[in-house]
């Protein structure tokens, strides 16, 4: 009977706005989600009946026009439903391991083996100094720092950890420590007053460090010749005289006031430990303490003879003590800092990020987990700043749900008054149908 295309018409509209409807209760209900991302329900016309398909004009003799074809359709049904990947609002936390990705992209995690995908920055380290998820404790996948066959963390020449190239969960080794570097170089700064008398003196001390970290005073000091401009350099190491290399003194200075020479003085390592009588070494005999009396090229910032007070004063040194980790942070390129109680900040670990073709094409896991799909296409690793120039990270924050409320009420009118609509269909149909049921009465 032709009426019941007017029942199956309304019905799957009621079924599709009951869909509709489902997809803006999920929405609204993950409004405090943090990296939800909303979706959008999309409809497509129903199956088509045709009662005619149309004809040709016709031109010969009396012309007669072409027609259109009949068709009715059968309704309505679910095409699709549409991811909104737009940026949420980035939240501050003031939690070091909260992180949000600012553009596109995506956190790579591992969970019973399977490798997903996040925009829920919120992650924490567990007992055993693994980053994970706070919700789920999947792992945080990222570069992590190389270690030797002891555990010890590879530095290049420069001191500093190096980053593996290697895709794995990202740990920090448990009771990490920064070493101690051993102090190679210390620079003076201030004035020895054009007024001293001969014989008179100015020092200065400062703590240094061996290769272990243990603190040595290091004492420099500089006494007056009778010569014009002219002053005898001396060293002790720990109340020990050290023994300086030929042409650290006498130290003169122009008539200007500026430094002539030398402008540094080189101690060797060894001398250092002869100094203390230290067997075994405790000062690298492959390293020397460098101490610089002005630097090239800025006389007047190292140390000057002119009118005034003098002023001498060892301003800088490079060394430390072994270092306790104290606090982490996560840097706009994912990296993982470490900061020591040395006053070191070492780069313990990088975050992976993963950009796909079609985003919208992931599928949805739960716990704010994505997982590829045939249609988002392969994940493309990489990192914010390197790989993914427009991309950065921002620690301690969250990306919100990118759920609008006003978008998201508006819709609901509109798909309630949809909704009934079409059971105002099925009820007039449901009439016409008795009326024609009582035309045999």
């Amino acid at each position: 009977m032709g009426l019941s295309r007017s029942l199956t018409a309304a019905q799957t509209s009621l079924l599709a706005h009951q869909r509709r409807l489902d997809v803006i209760a999920n929405n609204v209900a993950n409004v405090n989600t943090i990296g939800y991302k909303a979706s959008r329900a999309r409809f497509a016309e129903n199956v088509i009946q045709r009662l005619g398909i149309g004809t040709l004009p016709i031109v010969s003799g009396a012309d007669i026009g072409g027609v259109d074809p009949l068709q009715i359709g059968l309704g309505v049904r679910l095409a699709a439903t549409v991811a909104d990947m737009a940026q949420g609002t980035i939240t501050p936390t003031n939690r070091p391991l909260d992180v949000a990705v600012r553009g596109d992209g995506f956190f790579v995690v591992q969970l019973n083996g399977r490798q997903l995908f996040t925009r829920a920055g919120s992650f924490t380290l567990d007992s055993r100094g693994n980053l994970v998820d706070t919700a789920t404790g999947a792992l945080v996948q990222g570069y992590g720092i190389v270690l030797d066959a002891n555990g010890l963390p590879v530095r290049d020449s420069s001191g500093n950890t190096v980053l593996s190239r290697q895709v794995g969960a990202l740990r920090i080794p448990l009771g990490l420590r920064s070493p101690a570097h051993q102090t190679e170089r210390v620079r003076l700064s201030g004035n020895l007053s054009a007024e001293m008398a001969d014989g008179e003196s100015i020092a200065t001390s400062i703590l240094i460090y061996d290769s272990r970290g243990v603190t040595h005073v290091l004492r420099l000091e500089l006494r007056k010749t009778a010569t014009p401009g002219e002053f005898e350099l001396t060293a002790t190491l720990d109340e020990q005289p050290l023994t300086l290399p030929t042409g650290s003194s006498p130290v003169r200075f122009r008539g200007d006031g500026t430094l002539e020479s030398p402008l540094s003085v080189v101690i060797p390592g060894a001398e250092l430990n002869t100094a203390l009588g230290a067997n075994p070494p405790v000062f690298d005999p492959a390293k020397s303490l460098t101490i610089e009396l002005a630097p090239q090229g800025s006389l007047l910032s190292g140390v000057t003879q002119m009118s005034g007070p003098s002023t001498l004063a060892v301003i800088e040194q490079d060394g430390y003590g072994i270092g306790e980790l104290v606090d982490l942070r996560i840097d706009s390129t994912g990296k993982l800092l470490g900061s020591f109680s040395n006053g070191r900040t070492e780069v313990l670990g990088q975050l992976v990020l993963a950009q796909f073709l079609n985003p919208g094409g992931l599928l949805r896991e739960g716990d704010n987990f994505f997982a590829v799909s045939p249609n988002s296409g392969a994940p493309i690793l990489g990192t914010a700043g390197e790989l993914f120039s427009g991309t950065s990270v921002v620690g301690g924050a969250v990306e919100e749900s990118n759920v609008e409320l006003t978008t998201e009420f508006t819709e609901l009118i509109a798909t309630q008054r949809a909704f009934e609509a079409a059971a105002r269909i099925v009820t007039v149909s449901d009439q016409i149908l008795a009326e024609v049921n009582a035309l045999k009465r």
